[in-house]
Order: structure tokens, then C-alpha cells, then sequence
């Protein structure tokens, strides 16, 4: 079985300490965590998102949260920490 990084997986807890569910939605405070690696139009993609409101898609196994581009869309387009949102 494969052993996750200390740390991991994440608690689905939002940067104000409310839990957090799919479907839930959140404000989206910070791509910090998404973008360091990323071409700058990515980048610019993602960095407009700040400060909109999204609804939480899914978790992944180490506790991410995955949000969509699109606010009427439920596809998992990027992921974030769940600390990077705050729950509406």
C-alpha cells in the first residue's frame, strides 16, 4: 500500500476552519499553490478566478479540492488547497 507524504491527505477544512463538502460553494481566495510551474496564459487563467465563486467538484486522495473554470460547469478542471478557498 502506498503511504501517503506527511501531511496528506488534506482536511477538508477552508481557510476560515469550515468544513467542506462537494457540491459546497467557495470563494476562491488563492491560485498560489497551482501556478509556479505553469505557461503564463495558464497562469493568467487562472489567476482571474481569484476572488470568484466556484463549487467544490471533488476531493482527491491527498485531500485537494477540484474546482472548475466555468461556474455553471461541474468538470474537474484544477485543484486547489482546500485552505486557498473559503466556503460561502
Amino acid at each position: 500500500m502506498e503511504t501517503m507524504p506527511r501531511g496528506f491527505p488534506l482536511k477538508p477544512i477552508d481557510i476560515n476552519g469550515q468544513l467542506l463538502s462537494v457540491g459546497d460553494s467557495v470563494y476562491i481566495r488563492s491560485v498560489a499553490s497551482c501556478i509556479t510551474e505553469l505557461p503564463e496564459e495558464d497562469r493568467q487563467r487562472l489567476l482571474v478566478l481569484v476572488g470568484q465563486m466556484r463549487s467544490v467538484v471533488q476531493f482527491d486522495r491527498f485531500g485537494f479540492i477540484w474546482l472548475s473554470f466555468t461556474a455553471c460547469e461541474q468538470s474537474a478542471d484544477f485543484c486547489l488547497f482546500p485552505a486557498e478557498v473559503g466556503r460561502v
